[in-house]
């Protein structure tokens, strides 16, 4: 008999609820404003499309530079800035250009901007461990040159002016891997302060892949490969059960069976971006394939 679970926390998260909710708002209570929103709200393709039905149109730049599609955009339109954050700049440019300003902001993303701001403003140099060129990590590292660059995925050599520096994070990083990076900062900086800073949600998925028994021989990923919290929960499914085959797919018509077939014991996690929907169509696939 074949166990298929579902791991909780599963389906949007509060940010990601209180960011679609604004954006719906938004043009349901402007409908003669042309609503823009500046870049991907939320890392999910299926919410994109979904906002893209309530004509709701997003700007998008590979480079994360909005600069100029903010000046082009007409007056008195809607601008609506991401979960994830957004340079300060941006504000200025958009209010020159009359438009309507709303912040979607995540409130823990929200936070980790004012903790550093104050860092900032009592003098103390900030180093900021994040993902390149990931739109958080951009928003954070333009509050000042005094924000210092730590990517998560290499060796990073920093010159650090401040002898207790905050060390914050990317909201979105891998719980296991950020442990070994205060290590190694604290080895070079012994009188560095850490914040860390990773959302109660991410740490929560996190956590119920790497506390899954080791009878788990399958574990699928549910979420959009762009996804920064959902591609750590793949990492977290291969490292911390590495006899079991790990894979990601963005909806249930991505899952080859050929990787399931086979196992006895599977597990189902989903990305904080991934529409509860999608999740249960999943699941409901995997459940019906073993009832054949």
């Amino acid at each position: 008999m074949v166990k298929v679970r579902m791991l909780y926390p599963q389906g949007y998260c509060a940010g990601v609820k209180n960011a679609i909710s604004l954006a719906k708002e938004t043009a349901l209570n402007s409908p003669n404003s042309k609503t823009y929103i500046m870049g991907n709200l939320v890392h999910n393709k299926e919410v994109i499309k979904m906002l893209e039905q309530l004509n709701i149109v997003t700007l998008h730049d590979e480079n994360n530079n909005y600069e100029e599609l903010l000046k082009s955009l007409p007056e008195n339109s809607i601008i609506i800035f991401p979960a994830h954050g957004h340079n300060k700049k941006y504000d200025e440019i958009a209010k020159s250009k009359k438009l309507i300003i709303e912040d979607a902001i995540c409130p823990k993303v929200k936070k980790n901007t004012l903790i550093i701001e104050e860092e900032i403003s009592k003098g103390h140099e900030v180093i900021y461990i994040g993902i390149q060129k990931h739109p958080e990590t951009m928003a954070a590292l333009s509050i000042s040159n005094n924000v210092l660059f730590y990517d998560a995925y290499k060796q990073t050599s920093i010159k650090v002016n401040d002898p207790s520096p905050l060390v914050i994070n990317q909201t979105t990083l891998n719980f296991l891997e950020l442990d070994k990076i205060h290590l190694n900062i604290k080895q070079n900086v012994p009188l560095a302060r850490f914040q860390n800073e990773i959302c109660n949600s991410t740490r929560k998925r996190q956590e119920s892949i790497s506390s899954l028994p080791n009878d788990v021989d399958c574990i699928i990923i549910v979420g959009d490969p762009v996804s920064s919290n959902t591609n750590r929960l793949l990492e977290i499914a291969k490292t911390s059960k590495p006899n079991a085959s790990a894979f990601l797919v963005s909806n249930y018509t991505q899952i080859d069976t050929n990787l399931i077939k086979n196992k006895k014991h599977i597990a189902i996690s989903s990305g904080a971006s991934t529409p509860s929907e999608t999740i249960n169509m999943v699941f409901e696939f995997v459940v019906n394939y073993f009832s054949k």
